[in-house]
Order: C-alpha cells, then sequence, then structure tokens
C-alpha cells in the first residue's frame, strides 16, 4: 500500500502534503495494529496541563538529546520518493476523561529539521520546529492550540526521559471496561514531586516565578551529569521567599 500510495500520480485536489499526513496516519496503524505503538496513560490531567504549558526554552537541547538517543531508521520522501537517514519517535496518549485520545509521531531529520505529525479526533496535521517558533508569537485561538500540542508531544517524551521513576508498565483501573483490545505496550505516568509544587502559581511581577523547563546539559561544567536532560525547577526571581505561611490569627491585624 505504501508503495502504490508513493508511486501512483496525485489525484485532483490531493498535494505532496496531504500524501505525507496519509502515509504517517498508515505507519502508525500499521504500529498500533502489530503491538508496537506504544501508550501513555496519564494519571492526573493536570500532567497534561503542565506540559502543555511549559515552555520549550532548550528546544535545541531536547532535539540533540532525542535525536543522539533516539533510534536510526530511514524514511522516504513523498516527493522525491528517496530515502533519508532519521530518528522516529512515535506514539499514542491518552488522558483522564478525555474521549479522544492522542496519537504523535516525531521525526528528527540529520539536517537538524524535527516534524511533529500528530492526530487528535478527527484533527491531523504537521508542523516543524521552525512554524512552532512562528506560531508561539501569535495568541488566535488556532496558534495558541496548535502550539500547546507541539509542547505537549515534546514535553511528554522529555518527562519520560528526565522522570523515569514516575514511569510503570501496564494501564491505569477504570471503572467501565473498553471493547477495544490492549496491547502490552502500554505505560502509566504518574506526577513527579519536582512539578506538584508548581500547580496555582501566579505570574507577577517584581519579584516572580520562573517557570520550570526542560533542559540539556551541555557544557563540559557538568563533569558527570553532561549530556543529560534534566528538568529546571521554578525559581523566585528578584525575591528571597517561596512559600509564605498563612497566620492563624490573621483577622487582628485587620
Amino acid at each position: 500500500m505504501r508503495y502504490n500510495i508513493l508511486h501512483s500520480p496525485l489525484l485532483p485536489g490531493e498535494s505532496f502534503e496531504k500524501r505525507d499526513l496519509l502515509i504517517t496516519g498508515l505507519e502508525l496503524w500499521l504500529q498500533d495494529s502489530k503491538a508496537d505503538l506504544l501508550h501513555i496513560f496519564f494519571l492526573e490531567k493536570y500532567l497534561q496541563e503542565f506540559l502543555e504549558n511549559t515552555n520549550l526554552s532548550d528546544i535545541d537541547g531536547i532535539r540533540k538529546y532525542l535525536y543522539d538517543n533516539g533510534e536510526k531508521k530511514q524514511i522516504t520522501y513523498t516527493k522525491t520518493k528517496g530515502d533519508t537517514n532519521c530518528v522516529y519517535y512515535s506514539f499514542g496518549l491518552h488522558i483522564p476523561n478525555e474521549r479522544n485520545g492522542y496519537a504523535f509521531a516525531l521525526t528528527l531529520f540529520e539536517n537538524n529539521t524535527l516534524e511533529l505529525y500528530f492526530s487528535h479526533g478527527k484533527s491531523n496535521g504537521v508542523m516543524s520546529d521552525i512554524f512552532y517558533k512562528d506560531l508561539n508569537n501569535k495568541r488566535d485561538l488556532q496558534s495558541v492550540t496548535l502550539s500547546k500540542m507541539f509542547r505537549l508531544a515534546i514535553n511528554t517524551i522529555a518527562y519520560m526521559k528526565c522522570f523515569p521513576e514516575c514511569v510503570v508498565d501496564g494501564v491505569p483501573k477504570i471503572s467501565f471496561p473498553r471493547g477495544e483490545d490492549r496491547s502490552d505496550n502500554n505505560v502509566v505516568f504518574k506526577m513527579s514531586d519536582k512539578i506538584y509544587d508548581e500547580r496555582n502559581y501566579q505570574i507577577s511581577k517584581i519579584p516572580h516565578f520562573r517557570k520550570g523547563y526542560f533542559r540539556l546539559l551541555n557544557s563540559d561544567y557538568y563533569t558527570h551529569k553532561k549530556g543529560q536532560l534534566i528538568y529546571i525547577s521554578e525559581t523566585m526571581v528578584k525575591g528571597k521567599a517561596k512559600t509564605v505561611s498563612k497566620s492563624d490569627n490573621i483577622e487582628k491585624f485587620d
């Protein structure tokens, strides 16, 4: 089927971009049918919100880490029908209380380009890291939604690499059994204690909290940790405290 799609002439109204989407979707379906696609289950919906809103402050470092530590493979360009080397990550993502799951395919090429294929419900598409940087400067609903989708995919992989102790085999217990068969390639993501204290903080002016982000330690300064992908926790900027206690007798100060 892949060969026939690649070598057949374009249909009226069809583009190479649409053909790429079709082939990538079929590749994910093939992986899933062979039980090779990794399925990730979040135990808490907050983890989705956290990863969607965690800035990609070190996207170049994350790209380098994923390329150096991923499995190499070859893919075929739709336009040229030629093969090229890349690193490929794919997974399905399941969020509590959401009807539709996500499917992601992340491709990192030798020329340092990063492309993400996504599918969520009836929506699917592809975007590059360059396209993301442009979207990230816009505030319309579509741009914000796509930016969150891109961060969710990248940060989910980064989270798995940074907090392996929070990744366990299996699926969550559910109240109502589902009709579909579940493969053995399933993992559950627990919440890391390092991100629990980021809930409900509001950024203000001076002083303020600097949001956390995933970062590659690429400097020779990190003798024993160089090359590791870590999470930099939020910090107080121009302030001395992160937690303020409240007096039991606060009404006396009125």
